[in-house]
């Protein structure tokens, strides 16, 4: 097990490799790491994970407000109701999203894959209005199936619409 710095948020975390194969583990502050994760463009699997991640918390929080309605009513949403339904799932979206973006740079599903979206040098999050954009382009490429990601599948470093839409683009911790 590799020791691990005062700056490693896991570092009480009980984490061993019986076999060799994770990579050793080093201290936040190390000079070579912080200067090329800032600048490495977060491939497009990575993004496909984190958005993956985002979208099943929010259609688990979806579908336990669906549930709940249906335990305090006792029926079933009629298909007229199923607009209301996706103008909530969008709703949620839009606050699972953007605050996540403007006070820690990062969604749940980023995190998970070791991704960020920084404002500036320093910086925490995104401004609000760049976190803003950065789900309406999310929402953008959604709504096409993906079709706007053909541009980015080519050329690994072009950016995305979200990344476009927000002028801040994701890359790996």
């Amino acid at each position: 097990m590799a020791e691990s710095g005062q700056g490693d948020p896991l570092g009480d975390f009980p984490i061993h490799d019986e076999f060799g194969t994770l990579p050793p583990v080093f201290p936040a502050g190390t000079p070579a790491l912080a200067a090329g994760a800032s600048t490495r463009t977060a491939p497009l699997a990575a993004r496909l994970t984190a958005a993956a991640a985002d979208t099943a918390a929010v259609l688990l929080l979806c579908a336990i407000a669906l549930l709940a309605a249906r335990l305090a009513t006792g029926t079933s949403p009629r298909p007229a109701g199923i607009p209301w339904i996706m103008g909530f799932v969008l709703y949620l979206s839009l606050f699972a999203t953007v605050p996540a973006l403007v006070l820690f740079g990062r969604t749940v599903g980023m995190a998970l894959s070791d991704l960020s979206a920084r404002g500036g040098a320093g910086e925490a999050g995104l401004p609000a209005h760049a976190a803003l954009r950065r789900w309406a382009g999310g929402i953008a490429t959604a709504a096409t199936g993906g079709l706007l990601l053909l541009w980015t599948a080519r050329n690994p470093q072009s950016p995305t619409p979200a990344d476009r839409f927000s002028g801040h683009p994701l890359t790996l911790d």
